[in-house]
């Protein structure tokens, strides 16, 4: 029987069994008894695993009652379901609401409500002011087995599927509400304007950054508030007080009464939150502020719950202020999106998923592996902590397992031995730093919500620090103070990222001063992140990062790469390839996580997400030997080297020599002036014409005139070849001579090449391969090369490199994006020769004819239209197709690979 035939017939039972109690019995059945006896079972049989609370968690109290239980796929919770008694009436709509608003407030899409005589679905994002409109279908008792094609939609199979979500928005039933994170950001950003409007109009002789501080830090502190309020640690402060002031038609002194709110305040938290500011001195009119408290208690229809807000709806909406500034012109003052600032400080907001899995791979294995002991606790350091995220992870991590290693994790109302071993944990294992003021601010509110649980004193927080993680004096001043010489146990975050290009001459001066060893080439920030996490981490301590993939084959990454494989073992590399983590940000990620230590024949894990990249429970594993990475060109960290891989790599290379040893590879010429003539002209277009004269007198081509392999260049066009005048001319043999041609941008197609005999100058976007033999009196190659180079033709060599296997290697072993390089070309393996052995000398020239024959073909080819004869051109690529599929089979046998090693190399293109 198929899941679904089993879950009918247990959802069957479960209905008989219910429909032969006594009616008197079946009112009788309390809440917990309809909810173990039948909903969970029910739910059990829908392929749910009801005792994981990995998968089915009983959700924690609330402010105002409980939501019973979160389904949840790789952590992430997908639906809630509301249980009640038998004979509930679910059409109370307390019930709905309560439903709802807790599953908007938690950012997920769908409520469930059910007393097991009936279940009711319920789209949380679908703006409603009446609840029961918010209702996407309804069971009743019969109604499980009549419509079970539906009702298996909730099952777990098609929850990962994401089934729900499919099916309503078929029928418009889904999305229509802005998610908690969208909408508490749409708040402060118009609360952040008009605070900052009318700080600006009432209070003289501030600057703009100053009003903007003062404005975040009431905004913060009205948050703290709110989240004491729901948390039932405070009164209601706000709304209460503006009500009193408004009875008694003293609204206007909302402002002074704030101001003394916060002295009392400070009294009791004595954190720096409330400690006095000189945003406590400056006047705003009462309306904006009653706005501004109304707007926290409620939005549109939905209530606001701070006490159920998720760590990450929170930071969502932070880190989207953070990534906004106030603008001001002559006429408004706006909150706007600064992609400058984005780009300048490479802020991109880490998505949950992300964030939980880093900190469970690194902090959670590192508690698994050492164990909590309170007078050496483990310290974790985020070194771009923005609005805290990893951090209040981290903290939830280490607080959870103190708790049940002292025996403190029942749940229930929090005591003193919680709130002490909370601030425990926020004071002694905690470190961030930011060199955003406002970014550390954030992040120190976010982690004291964390331990906000009764009215007494919270820490400073000092160990969250505005600073720069790359200066030296961060790590001699602000960590020496709090811990053992900065050494830290567990590292982990979201570098930012910043190419060297993007970035204030001075500072990148600085990082190439040989400060960092790994500032290198047109590197990247992110690189200087994991030197400076890797030098500070003490001996066995762990990195966990979210950067892009170019660390794994880029050129400028290769000395972090040295520097990794010298120091560091690779536990895991969670690879997303061209699967897109950031919502605003088309960069392709990685998840390294290192261990500092050594560790001899050790075997990475590559994981690679099967369906939905925020599914990390549902994997494909491979593992690869770390010391590959130490043999690969550049220290390359190639995530496709298997067991079977490596071994035909070194087949192939055991049996060849590289291009480059018997060939000069570089890139054509970079054709405009080395500096501005006097028309200010620099383009390539003064060099280049389409009709040939005295000054243009060389055949010109670019990239674009090598569409396919084989394919013969044919240019219109003409250069004025003047190398003293140009940035980069290359010198007149290296095109004149007969050479391969292998184009630069080749997408996902590989290599690409021909062979040109005409002379042709080419531009960058093609690379050029003479034999060294051919350039002998240039001074460009060595006489070692040009005697190994003998007795090779171009004809064998190309054919070598559009071959399947070369193309195998290249994508395995060399490819770093979608461009080839000269270097990429010099490290192709090719066969060598012995050609004094006559079975060698005739596969090479058998490869070499067919390769001629393939050129020819291409010629004809190129040269006949389909629209003009269709039957021609159709027999001529039939032609090319069994001539190409020839070659691939010669040069299969020619490096001697088995039929399973064949399969390997066809297998992956």
């Amino acid at each position: 029987m198929t899941n679904q035939e089993l879950a009918y017939t247990e959802i069957q039972r479960l209905i008989t069994q219910f429909k032969n109690l006594p009616a008197s019995q079946r009112k009788g059945l309390s809440e917990m008894q309809t909810r173990l006896g039948y909903i969970l079972p029910m739910f059990k049989a829908l392929g749910w695993d009801t005792s994981n609370i990995n998968e089915v968690s009983p959700e924690e109290k609330v402010s105002r009652g409980w939501v019973d239980f979160s389904f949840r796929i790789g952590n992430v919770p997908r639906y809630f379901l509301e249980t009640k008694r038998v004979n509930e009436d679910l059409n109370d709509p307390r019930w709905v609401k309560q439903a709802i608003d807790y599953a908007w407030t938690k950012s997920v899409t769908w409520a469930l409500l059910s007393d097991f005589e009936g279940l009711r679905v319920f789209n949380a994002e679908w703006k409603e002011s009446d609840p029961f409109r918010a209702q996407f279908f309804e069971f009743g008792l019969d109604d499980y087995l009549k419509d079970f094609e539906r009702f298996w939609w909730l099952s777990k199979e098609e929850t990962a599927k994401r089934r729900l979500d499919v099916e309503a928005e078929k029928v418009g039933r889904k999305i229509k509400r802005l998610p908690v994170s969208q909408n508490l950001f749409s708040d402060l950003k118009r609360w952040r304007e008009n605070l900052f409007k009318n700080y600006k109009a009432f209070n003289l002789g501030y600057s703009t950054a100053q009003v903007d501080e003062a404005v975040l830090r009431l905004l913060n502190r009205l948050i703290f508030i709110r989240t004491a309020e729901d948390r039932e640690v405070e009164e209601n402060r706000l709304q209460s007080l503006v009500r009193v002031l408004k009875d008694k038609k003293q609204i206007q002194i909302l402002d002074r009464e704030l101001a003394s709110l916060f002295r009392e305040l400070d009294g009791i938290y004595n954190s720096e939150l409330f400690a006095r500011h000189f945003s406590e001195e400056l006047q705003i009119p009462p309306t904006e502020l009653e706005e501004i408290i109304n707007g926290l208690y409620q939005k549109d229809y939905v209530r606001y719950n701070f006490n159920a807000l998720e760590a990450d709806v929170l930071g969502t909406a932070y880190e989207q202020y953070l990534g906004h500034i106030v603008a001001e012109s002559e006429t408004e003052t706006h909150v706007e999106e600064k992609r400058t600032k984005r780009k300048s400080q490479g802020i991109y907001y880490t998505p949950a998923f992300v964030t939980k899995y880093i900190v469970q791979q690194t902090v959670g294995k590192y508690l698994d592996e050492n164990g909590y002991n309170p007078s050496k606790p483990p310290r974790v350091l985020d070194m771009a902590c923005g609005s805290g995220s990893f951090l209040i992870e981290a903290f939830d991590v280490i607080d959870d397992f103190v708790a049940k290693q002292r025996g403190q994790a029942q749940k229930g109302e929090v005591d003193f031995y919680d709130r002490a071993r909370q601030l425990e944990v926020l004071q002694n294992c905690i470190f961030g730093v930011d060199k955003d003021k406002q970014a550390v601010e954030v992040a120190r509110l976010n982690l004291l919500l964390r331990g906000l649980h009764s009215r007494e004193k919270l820490p400073m927080l000092e160990n969250i620090s505005y600073a720069d993680s790359l200066k030296p004096e961060t790590w001699d001043w602000e960590f020496s103070r709090t811990t053992e010489g900065g050494v830290f146990d567990v590292i982990i975050g979201n570098p930012p990222y910043i190419r060297a290009e993007n970035m204030p001459r001075e500072e990148r001066d600085y990082y190439m001063s040989g400060v960092f060893e790994s500032a290198y080439g047109r590197f990247d920030i992110f690189i200087l992140f994991i030197e400076i996490a890797i030098k500070h981490l003490k001996e066995g301590g762990v990195l966990g990062f979210i950067i892009p993939r170019a660390l794994l084959n880029q050129n400028y990454a290769r000395e972090i790469r040295r520097i990794i494989l010298e120091k560091c073992t690779i536990e895991q590399i969670v690879d997303f390839e061209k699967n897109s983590v950031f919502d605003q940000a088309a960069i392709d990620t990685c998840i390294i996580i290192l261990k500092k230590a050594k560790q001899d024949n050790h075997e990475i894990r590559v994981i690679k997400p099967a369906d939905e990249i925020s599914d990390l429970s549902n994997v494909s594993i491979a593992h690869i030997s770390q010391d590959e990475f130490t043999r690969t060109p550049q220290f390359a960290f190639r995530l496709n080297l298997d067991n079977e891989a490596v071994n035909l790599v070194e087949h192939i290379k055991g049996k060849s020599l590289f291009v480059g040893d018997i060939c000069y590879v570089d890139m054509g010429l970079i054709a405009f002036y080395k500096e501005k003539n006097v028309e200010g002209v620099t383009s390539k277009e003064s060099y280049i014409s389409n009709k040939q004269s005295k000054r243009f007198s060389k055949p010109y081509a670019e990239g674009k005139d090598l569409q396919n392999r084989y394919q013969v260049l044919n240019t219109n066009r003409f250069i004025w070849y003047e190398p003293d005048s140009m940035h980069r001319p290359k010198f007149a043999e290296l095109f004149e001579n007969s050479k391969i041609v292998v184009s630069k941008i080749t997408g996902n197609q590989g290599l690409r090449a021909t062979i040109d005999e005409s002379g042709i100058y080419v531009e960058s976007t093609l690379n050029c391969c003479v034999l060294a033999n051919m350039l002998e009196t240039t001074g460009k190659v060595t006489p070692e090369s040009v005697e190994l180079s003998k007795g090779y033709t171009l004809e064998y060599l190309l054919g070598l490199i559009n071959s399947k296997l070369l193309g195998w290697y290249y994508k395995h072993l060399l490819m770093r994006s979608l461009d080839v390089y000269p270097d990429n070309v010099r490290q192709l393996p090719i066969r060598k020769i012995n050609f004094s052995n006559s079975a060698e000398k005739i596969a090479h020239d058998e490869i070499s004819k067919l390769v001629k024959k393939i050129l020819a073909l291409q010629k004809d080819r190129q040269a006949v239209r389909p629209e003009d004869d269709l039957d021609h051109a159709r027999k001529l690529d039939r032609q090319i197709k069994d001539i190409d599929s020839d070659i691939d089979k010669r040069v299969f046998k020619l490096y001697g690979l088995s039929d399973e090693e064949i399969k390997i190399v066809e297998g992956s293109l």
